[in-house]
């Protein structure tokens, strides 16, 4: 029986003629997820009403803008439904320019690509699902959907962290999550982790340097499943390593940007929630949880900077164009971002 179901997926894996094996992303987020009880969600309780703090949002949001791009429902996920959200709502970006490259030797990879990519796609969505309590933790500026999905869990564990009202802490997080989805029309943050995407990739094929075998004709599933590493060995936070800047930048703009809709009478509890010092649980991503937490501070004066300088670019406008998004020394010496964006080339 297990090798009937290794075989499917072998096949899952060796034929996809689409940019994006989505299917086999959506396989590997469960196997990922697969220790994670499921159990019956509600969005209301005794003490917490989220559809109620949903409504609210929406409405004042919608005062504010009036955008019609903005999320229009709310549900609570298990983690492994959050990770397949989080693909389902993925879908809408490009990834037809994103290529890995050869096999080392000049063999061309041919359908496996795909599969590659939705692999990596599984271990992004699975790290996000197991280990984050949503969108806002890191920044992350990628799906559009008009559900705003909630990880159970992760969600629920980050209010519970402090002592305060939990109706504020609920909103506060929900409107965190609602600005990060609603913000997901810029493809630029999205551009980076690409970027990030291709290194990884082609830093896993590099491997086969070293396998004696020919991934293109192999007929046992299973050894071609260990020889690659995205499914247990992979380590999904080396994707993040080396965009710790733009995604505390996001982050910066997220909690600006929901600071700005004046929902709250204590907006620092935006900076609470946002905190990273208080994530305690040890997983894969407390190196980049740490990396972030370090540029908080240089983040927060990055904006400062923004205003106090009168900028000739919104926050928008740099989410407009990769280039303008700050690398880590520009956000730590704002100065040198202004010379390089600003100043007419010599």
């Amino acid at each position: 029986m297990s090798e009937d179901i290794f075989s499917q997926f072998f096949n899952l894996f060796n034929n996809d003629d689409s940019d994006v094996n989505w299917e086999l992303s959506k396989q590997i987020n469960k196997h990922l997820n697969k220790d994670i009880t499921e159990d019956i969600l509600q969005l209301s309780n005794e003490q917490l009403d989220l559809n109620e703090l949903f409504r609210f949002l929406e409405l004042n949001i919608n005062n504010i803008d009036g955008s019609d791009g903005h999320p229009t429902s709310v549900q609570i996920l298990n983690p492994s439904l959050y990770g397949e959200w989080f693909l389902d709502s993925i879908q809408h970006f490009d990834f037809s320019k994103f290529s890995i490259g050869d096999l080392p030797g000049g063999m061309q990879i041919g359908s496996l690509q795909s599969s590659i990519i939705g692999m990596q796609l599984g271990n992004l969505a699975g790290m996000v699902s197991k280990n984050m309590w949503g969108l806002s933790h890191f920044g992350i500026i990628l799906p559009q959907s008009k559900n705003l999905s909630i990880n159970k869990n992760n969600f629920f564990a980050r209010i519970d962290k402090f002592d305060a009202d939990v109706n504020e802490l609920a909103l506060s997080l929900l409107t965190l999550e609602f600005v990060a989805l609603s913000l997901g029309k810029y493809t630029s943050p999205f551009e980076k982790i690409i970027q990030n995407l291709e290194k990884a990739s082609k830093e896993m094929m590099e491997g086969f340097k070293d396998l004696d075998i020919d991934p293109m004709s192999m007929t046992n599933p299973q050894d071609m499943m260990q020889s690659f590493s995205g499914l247990e060995g992979f380590d999904s936070s080396k994707m993040i390593e080396e965009i710790i800047a733009p995604l505390s930048f996001c982050r910066g703009v997220i909690k600006l940007k929901a600071k700005e809709l004046n929902l709250i009478q204590d907006d620092t509890t935006y900076d609470l929630l946002m905190d990273l010092s208080f994530t305690q649980n040890e997983n894969s991503l407390n190196e980049i949880e740490n990396g972030i937490n370090e540029l908080d501070t240089s983040t927060d004066l990055f904006f400062d900077f923004l205003i106090s300088s009168k900028s000739e670019y919104s926050i928008d406008d740099i989410l407009l164009q990769k280039d303008l998004i700050p690398s880590r020394h520009e956000i730590e010496d704002p100065i040198s971002w202004a010379a390089r964006t600003s100043l007419p080339p010599i």
